[in-house]
């Protein structure tokens, strides 16, 4: 068979319609395969079996004149014309791919003559899937451990802010419209993450709170009287 420049096949036994559609198609299949890291394979079906008019990505080893797949010839034979999308395929070398097919269909009958089909490579990212499976798969260990969240903080003034804004999100309630009792609260919760213990925090939450740090000392206050009460 023989093959035109730029590794596309010429369109002298096509007719005009389907001249047209394909030199259309033609001018995508590089920019997406680059966009999408991708193999673009555009197929023209009125040259079955070997349908390959076009491709990019190089992820299959195929060239320009390469067959269809068996998956595509059982498809346009048995006179299906949908979208095969997101379907698992088996590349070269055993790797793992995702691939869609879509039908392109004539302007005028609406036969199908042509499939833009894309590849892509996976098998890392399956596995990464499972690494991350792995470590945050809920079982009883996990769960026991699931309030051991721990942050890594470059200064102590950065670790107070975060115990804070965690207290204050933790009550639902931004800190502005808070009420008394949602103060003490987050008080509270300072308090047994030993906050007040860091010099200035006071201060710190206060401000955070939008009270005076007497107000924050009478807090603490009245929640070491209930312990003690």
């Amino acid at each position: 068979m023989k093959f035109g420049p730029e590794g596309v096949m010429p369109h002298e036994d096509a007719g005009d319609e389907v001249a047209a559609t394909l030199a259309v198609l033609e001018q995508v299949v590089g920019p997406l395969s680059r966009a999408l890291r991708a193999e673009v394979v555009l197929h023209d079906l009125t040259h079955l079996p070997d349908s390959v008019h076009a491709i990019a990505g190089g992820l299959t080893g195929r060239e320009v004149g390469a067959p269809a797949t068996d998956l595509l010839l059982r498809h346009i034979h048995s006179g299906a014309s949908e979208h095969l999308l997101d379907y698992p395929t088996e590349l070269p070398h055993g790797r793992r791919g995702r691939s869609s097919t879509i039908i392109v269909r004539s302007p005028g009958g609406g036969v199908p003559v042509a499939a833009l089909c894309l590849n892509m490579d996976v098998t890392d990212l399956v596995e990464a899937h499972r690494l991350l499976g792995a470590l945050v798969s809920a079982n009883n260990a996990g769960a026991q451990a699931a309030d051991r969240r721990e942050s890594f903080p470059r200064s102590v003034g950065d670790l107070i802010e975060r115990l804070i804004a965690e207290a204050v999100a933790d009550t639902g309630v931004p800190a502005a419209l808070m009420k008394k009792r949602h103060k003490i609260r987050v008080v509270s919760r300072l308090r047994e993450q030993g906050v007040f213990a860091v010099k200035d925090a006071i201060e710190t939450v206060a401000e955070a709170l939008g009270v005076t740090r007497f107000t924050i000392y009478n807090y603490l206050n009245q929640l070491e009287g209930e312990e003690s009460a």
